[in-house]
């Protein structure tokens, strides 16, 4: 389909108004957030309801989609994406799943964190070698939904601190965390983070990313300045303002 462009319909339109279309176009994109690159997420600052359901979430908050995920098994212990987003006291996720699941089913969720973002520091046990400072557990038949932070005398040590619960909501096909970013021990604004579930009843454990390599780093959202809003805001109406002429422009067209 061939994409037209508004401005040749305002060709009845005077040079101001012409001017005035592409001022507002141009506004309005100038407020518009930049778009991260595949595997990384800039994140939307929003304050997410848990409520086991997917409508306070936006196609935008997607960090991991199905094709970046290795599934697990059995179904109802994998899921077909991940959605981040923040405010200032929490980092939320929503895990979409392709079968009902609940957190007593016996398997467990881990979201490892890289807090520091640096691989020195950390765990690194097996073949995951990105320095993980931080970790979210969930489920395990209902025994967990807690955070904690690596304490290991080395990296390879399998050795955590207990901080605190992380909220949690779901429904059959989607699971919500609230999680305190206060736990986090964050050093700049960004986190790698790496989604795995394994234990008990999992015949296959389902990782995204899927491979270590690709693990998508997270940039915390600030509250939107107001500077923003007010550009968007008037680029929008200065958009308005050049429809309204353009029409104007065609009826006097019409009549003669």
């Amino acid at each position: 389909m061939k994409t037209l462009s508004p401005l040749p319909r305002l060709s009845g339109a005077s040079e101001r108004e012409r001017t005035l279309l592409k001022l507002a176009l141009i506004l309005v994109a100038l407020a518009l957030p930049d778009v991260a690159p595949a595997g990384n997420l800039a994140g939307r600052y929003a304050t997410i309801t848990l409520d086991g359901s997917s409508s306070d979430w936006q196609p935008s908050d997607v960090m991991y989609f199905a094709s970046e995920i290795a599934a697990g098994a059995p179904l109802a212990s994998t899921f077909t994406s991940v959605s981040v987003a923040n405010d200032s006291s929490f980092v939320y996720v929503a895990l979409q799943h392709p079968a009902p699941t609940s957190i007593l089913d016996p398997w467990t969720y881990n979201l490892y964190l890289d807090t520091d973002m640096t691989s020195t520091t950390g765990f690194n046990g097996g073949w995951m070698t990105g320095g993980y400072d931080h970790l979210v557990q969930y489920g395990a038949g209902g025994g967990s939904y807690s955070a904690f932070s690596f304490n290991g005398a080395a990296q390879s040590d399998w050795g955590w601190n207990w901080l605190g619960l992380i909220s949690y909501s779901y429904s059959d096909l989607v699971t919500e965390w609230a999680i305190p970013i206060s736990a986090l021990g964050l050093t700049t604004d960004q986190m790698r983070m790496e989604f795995n579930v394994t234990g008990d009843g999992v015949t296959a454990e389902t990782w995204a990313y899927q491979y270590e390599s690709g693990v998508g780093t997270y940039t915390i959202a600030t509250v939107p300045e107001p500077g923003s809003l007010s550009l968007l805001a008037l680029g929008i109406g200065a958009l308005f303002m050049a429809a309204k002429t353009a029409r104007r422009c065609q009826r006097s067209a019409g009549r003669h």
